[in-house]
């Protein structure tokens, strides 16, 4: 790539410097940290537990990979499904309203201090590694999406967040039934209870 005054909507010296860093050797890779060594050694670990074996095909066509049934998914208590109608209803007029139905005992936007509070209360169980449940979830508009669908199901927590997010992390769901797709969700803290 040369530099076209013509067409150039940045200098000469700024071209060159980013040319300079699109041709430099890349940086070295940084060197993993035991968490990051222990995601690695888990995922494959899960692979393993998964695939029961491989059958080659005898006319060269792609080998066929046999997997492992998982045990279903818990069964748990879901509210009822609000009606289009009455959340029409629910929600006329207010432009700040949540789709899901309100609660209570969760409100659906946390303040400063409550979102703190929740931190310090999982301060003595949240690490990575640890294995959890998901036991209670936010209010959906349908419930064939969002995290209520998780309800029940047990992981580990596989990432914690930046402070921006302090009150959530990454949850590694183990497979239930003839999942093969690793599921890594984002959950609130609020909604976790760990498991010992």
């Amino acid at each position: 790539m040369t530099y076209n005054p013509a067409i150039a909507n940045i200098s000469r010296a700024e071209f060159d410097e980013l040319m300079a860093i699109v041709r430099g050797q890349p940086d070295r890779e940084q060197p993993l940290d035991p968490d990051d060594l222990w995601r690695r050694e888990y995922l494959e670990q899960q692979r393993r537990n998964l695939v029961v074996g491989y059958q080659p095909d005898l006319f060269s066509k792609n080998t066929v990979t046999h997997y492992w049934r998982h045990a279903p998914a818990p069964d748990v208590e879901r509210p009822p499904v609000e009606t289009i109608e009455a959340k029409m209803e629910r929600i006329r007029g207010d432009p700040l309203a949540t789709f899901g139905p309100p609660r209570a005992d969760r409100p659906a936007f946390l303040s400063g201090e409550q979102k703190a509070e929740i931190v310090r209360n999982a301060a003595n169980w949240l690490r990575v590694r640890q294995r959890v449940r998901i036991v209670d979830a936010p209010g959906t508009v349908d419930p064939a999406f969002g995290p209520q669908r998780f309800l029940g199901r047990a992981g580990v927590v596989w990432r914690l967040c930046s402070r921006t997010f302090a009150e959530r992390c990454y949850v590694f769901l183990d497979p239930v039934g003839g999942e093969r797709t690793h599921k890594i969700e984002m959950v609130e803290l609020r909604d976790l209870e760990p498991i010992a």
